[in-house]
């Protein structure tokens, strides 16, 4: 009886805390009380957190939504194609940004690469825009990326136009050996 107790405590605190607009801290609760009972209609809370942190106005208007259709036999199939179509329009929202030239810094691309992959996030930065990269790691994770994912000679190119920031890192190097001993066997 009191882990049911607590289950419904963190979910009626999950939902109080959606309301004041602190989504992290009612995803916490909601990932508490699906901690205590797996349930769907959790996940659906925890969901809803999660596009709240992105897109807060149509998040509010899905959990209101959700909360006044709760005990409807159907809701969870029309709150997941709702939800779903809601995602839809955020990443074509994000293509078209991509194909508008926008600049792209380096944690939307890791974003962008999540949702429709590398290679295709590659291509949109190349084709419609500009990558900005702030942090050395993300710069070598990047570098990285291109070697694994075939595009060797750009990765090069990259490496040689920022090599005098990394002369001294051994992550660089390690990777330029790569690819140098990539290049090698491909010649031979």
């Amino acid at each position: 009886m009191a882990g049911q107790t607590n289950l419904q405590n963190y979910k009626k605190l999950g939902i109080e805390y959606f309301y004041k607009g602190n989504f992290s801290l009612a995803k916490m609760y909601f990932s508490l009380a699906y901690e205590r009972r797996k349930n769907k209609r959790l996940l659906h809370f925890i969901s809803l957190c999660d596009l709240a942190q992105k897109n807060p106005k149509e998040a509010f208007l899905l959990f209101e939504f959700y909360l006044a259709h709760y005990s409807t036999r159907d809701i969870d199939k029309d709150f997941e194609q709702i939800l779903h179509s809601i995602e839809l329009k955020e990443g074509a929202k994000q293509q078209s940004e991509f194909e508008d030239g926008y600049a792209l810094n380096y944690k939307d691309f890791l974003k962008s690469e999540e949702l429709i992959g590398f290679e295709k996030s590659f291509e949109n930065v190349i084709f419609g825009g500009k990558l900005v990269i702030d942090k050395r790691e993300d710069c070598l994770e990047f570098l990285e990326k291109l070697f694994e994912n075939g595009y060797e000679e750009m990765a090069l190119s990259y490496m040689e136009s920022v090599a005098v920031h990394f002369w001294a890192n051994e992550r660089f190097i390690r990777l330029q050996e790569r690819l140098m001993g990539h290049k090698n066997e491909s010649k031979s």
